[in-house]
């Protein structure tokens, strides 16, 4: 007879996010799942910063499979006062352009800024205290979890899988699911890797810091730059010819418990490939060192662990899903930091995973043919993010090109979010699960609107302005043109009159207006009643009632745990504007 204790419906190997989440979920809905990590809680980890799909598919997850405590990971306020005040607020994507030598520019910045209460804002992970609240979570909710248990080997057979520890013996398992990252058990033991097929050439060198200035006290005021948001309040980007950097803050709230900030510098490896004679501090500090306001805000700052040189980020697998076994995104295939991805595309698949792990332990079937989709839309949204990411790196040259690149992810970031949480608003509207299905229909699969033809013609015509521009067919100004062009065919993008976007404005470097609780509305509004018919009864099928009743909800929330915090969330609806990075920094 099976050892009940060692006999299990899914094994999850691998105790990050992504894992302790599906661990959570599969429990939650009364699959036996074991979550077998192989160090322990807390620990580090990267992956800190959010984006708007990532927050909304956490409500989607919350949703879904009954897990509340998903949903508090899904914004600023209730991080911070239910799972970590370690956690950093992200109130924008800050991106602002450098040159060798040279003080930042004031009006060589944009600016997309996330939304505001009752929706967002957006947050920094503070990711060993996130990660450790999700095991715990997941143990809750009756999964077994074993810590500092490395997994040697996992041999399949027709009915599962044997799973052999190091430390603390063997398992059975009907299912496994990888969520041990670039170092996959998997990966390695099923000769699953293969040369990434990607565009991107990237490698990165990171540390978490104590000491680095806000960038509102080192860069021009906001009178000159125009930005609403304070840059220290989100994840800012500092970009060059050939490379970024991230500079990830999780002290930038009142009420923060953290004096850390994550900063790490991402470089083509064909512009600055690596040498052996340099160390990784060496290097980082060397380009640091090559930007005077860069320098600046790095002047007082102090890692506070060894640095981390990869060597090319990319990586990716010829296979996703097996014969009873999966890969989690993080495991399967990596881009780059850009843009945030690596969470959002997670939560989609969590999202699929897990209704379908669900049904195949309660029908005892486990085909590949089940898990296809998974392996479909992992794959085709890191081919998005390849192109996505890779043209970035080239939109570098010119700041004039990245001003008119970005607003493709912007536009795309819209429509991708929106359609969680337009599902999001009909479920709390009818309390029918069903109307999550929706999202594995189109246009909504995948992510960014990768699934909306009109988007996808679109972002084909704007990739090939970036190739014409990259094989020197074209100059920086006529690509730029181009993609203008292809967003104003694409009538997708939304009225000024109606909404203050201005993406449609070569100029303008705020291209999507604020996401304020009235903006939200003005948006909402347009799509409802004044966008063209292929957007009106797709993307914008729920009005205000739904934001408003969750602003009202979410203001009586905080009014129980103190006025103060009640009236920052009230401020924070109307407006980006605030001083807090100067009183978290002591400086008022």
């Amino acid at each position: 007879m099976a050892d009940d204790t060692r006999t299990f419906d899914v094994a999850i190997i691998g105790g990050g996010i992504g894992g302790t989440a599906l661990a959570a979920i599969l429990a939650r809905n009364g699959v036996r799942v074991v979550m077998i990590e192989a160090g322990g809680h807390p620990r580090f980890a990267i992956g800190e910063s959010t984006v708007p799909e990532t927050i909304v598919g956490l409500r989607v997850l919350a949703r879904r499979y009954d897990v509340p405590e998903l949903g508090y990971l899904a914004g600023h306020n209730t991080l911070r006062r239910k799972v970590s005040a370690a956690s950093g607020v992200k109130r924008n994507f800050g991106f602002a352009y450098h040159r060798e030598g040279e003080p930042f520019a004031a009006e060589e910045c944009t600016q997309h800024p996330t939304w505001s209460p009752p929706i967002g804002p957006d947050s920094h992970f503070f990711r060993q205290d996130v990660d450790a609240y999700m095991f715990q979570v997941a143990l809750s909710y009756g999964a077994t979890g074993l810590t500092y248990t490395p997994v040697t080997a996992v041999d399949f057979d027709s009915d599962g899988a044997t799973i052999r520890t190091a430390s603390s013996g063997d398992f059975r398992a009907g299912f496994v699911v990888d969520a041990g990252g670039m170092r996959s058990l998997l990966g390695e033991q099923l000769d699953l890797r293969i040369d990434p097929p990607y565009r991107t050439r990237s490698r990165t060198i990171f540390n978490h810091f104590v000491g680095v200035e806000p960038f509102d006290r080192v860069a021009p005021p906001r009178k000159q730059h125009l930005m609403p948001s304070p840059f220290s309040q989100g994840t800012l980007h500092h970009l060059f010819e050939g490379g970024w950097a991230w500079v990830i803050p999780f002290d930038n709230h009142v009420g923060t418990t953290s004096q850390l900030c994550s900063v790490g510098i991402n470089l083509d490896i064909d512009v600055y490939p690596k040498r052996d004679d340099e160390t990784p501090e060496e290097e980082f500090w060397a380009h640091v060192n090559r930007f005077p306001t860069i320098q600046r805000q790095m002047r007082a700052a102090r890692a506070v662990r060894p640095y981390t040189s990869s060597n090319r980020s990319q990586f990716a697998s010829k296979q996703i899903v097996g014969d009873r076994w999966a890969l989690l995104p993080h495991a399967s295939d990596f881009i780059d930091p850009l843009f945030s991805s690596g969470l959002a595309v997670t939560m989609m698949i969590l999202n699929a995973l897990g209704h379908r792990l669900i049904s195949a332990v309660r029908e005892g079937d486990f085909s590949v043919e089940r898990f296809e989709y998974v392996q479909t839309w992992t794959k085709r949204s890191f081919r998005y993010y390849d192109d996505l990411v890779s043209f970035s790196y080239t939109s570098w040259d010119h700041f004039d090109l990245w001003n008119a690149w970005h607003r493709v992810w912007c536009l795309a970031t819209m429509y991708g979010a929106n359609a969680q949480m337009q599902t999001v608003m009909e479920y709390e509207k009818t309390r029918d699960k069903a109307v999550f299905d929706r999202l594995e229909q189109p246009p909504y699969r995948g992510l960014q609107a990768v699934d909306n033809p009109r988007f996808a013609a679109m972002f084909d015509a704007a990739c090939a302005a970036m190739q014409a521009y990259r094989d020197k067919e074209i100059d920086a100004t006529e690509a730029g043109h181009r993609i203008h062009v292809a967003l104003k065919d694409s009538e997708l993008v939304p009225s000024a009159r109606w909404t203050g976007w201005r993406a449609l404005d070569p100029d303008n470097r705020l291209p999507t207006g604020e996401f304020t609780l009235w903006d939200m509305t003005r948006l909402l509004l347009w799509g409802k009643y004044a966008s063209p018919p292929h957007i009106r009864g797709t993307y914008f099928t729920n009005g205000f009632a739904g934001v408003a009743k969750e602003a009202g909800k979410l203001y009586l929330s905080e009014l129980r745990h103190g006025s103060g915090l009640s009236m920052q969330v009230a401020r924070d609806m109307v407006s980006y504007r605030n001083r807090d990075w100067r009183r978290v920094g002591g400086l008022d």
